[in-house]
C-alpha cells in the first residue's frame, strides 16, 4: 500500500468485511478507546485529541503499516515542533523573525516536496503541523503537553498492534505446527 493512501480497507482490499466482522471491529474499538482515555486519565496528559489524530494518520489512513509507524511519530512530533517555531519567532518581535520563520518553512515545504528525509518531512509532519498552528489550541503555551499527548497515543497504538501482530504470528505458528503433526 502506498503511503498517503487514504481508501478505507474495504477499497484497498477489494472486498468489505462481513457485518458479523464489521461489528466486532466496532465493539473492539470501544475497549480500545477506553483503555486510551484511562492511559491519559491515570497519567494526566490533557489535550488527547492529538493522539487521536495520530490514531486517525497511522492507524487509519496507513492502516499501521510497521514501516510507517516511526516516521509517523518522528513527523508527528517534528509538525507540532515546527509549528511552535512558525508561531514563536515572529512573536520575539524582532524583524528577522518573520523572516527566519519563513525561511524554515520554505526549506521544510522544499524537503517535503522532493521527498528528502522522509523519515522526518512527511504527510504527519504536515498533518501535525496544521493542528499545531489552531490558533485556539496556544501551541506557544502548549506544546509539552501536545507532544506528551502524541506520545501516550503513539505508544499505546504501537503496543497494542505489536501485541496484535504476536498474538496473530502464534496462532499461525501453531496452526503449521498442528497441520505439520496431524497431516
Amino acid at each position: 500500500m502506498a503511503e498517503g493512501n487514504d481508501q478505507s480497507v474495504a477499497e484497498t482490499s477489494g472486498q468489505r468485511p462481513s457485518v458479523l466482522m464489521a461489528g466486532l471491529l466496532v465493539v473492539g474499538v470501544v475497549p480500545f478507546m477506553a483503555g486510551l482515555l484511562a492511559l491519559y486519565a491515570v497519567l494526566g496528559v490533557g489535550m488527547q485529541y492529538v493522539g487521536f489524530f495520530f490514531l486517525l494518520y497511522w492507524a487509519g489512513i496507513l492502516h499501521q503499516q510497521p514501516a510507517q509507524f516511526l516516521p509517523s511519530v518522528i513527523g508527528g512530533v517534528g509538525g507540532l515542533a515546527l509549528g511552535w517555531v512558525l508561531l514563536a519567532l515572529p512573536a520575539v518581535g524582532a524583524p528577522g523573525g518573520k523572516v527566519a520563520a519563513g525561511v524554515i518553512l520554505a526549506a521544510v515545504l522544499f524537503c517535503f516536496m522532493r521527498g528528502h528525509l522522509k523519515l522526518i518531512f512527511n504527510n504527519a509532519m504536515m498533518l501535525f503541523l496544521i493542528v499545531s498552528t489552531i490558533p485556539d489550541l496556544h501551541v506557544e503555551q502548549s506544546i509539552g503537553i501536545m507532544i506528551a499527548s502524541l506520545a501516550v497515543g503513539a505508544t499505546y497504538m504501537g503496543g497494542v498492534a505489536m501485541l496484535v501482530s504476536w498474538i496473530g504470528f502464534i496462532a499461525a505458528r501453531r496452526k503449521i505446527v498442528s497441520e505439520t503433526t496431524n497431516g
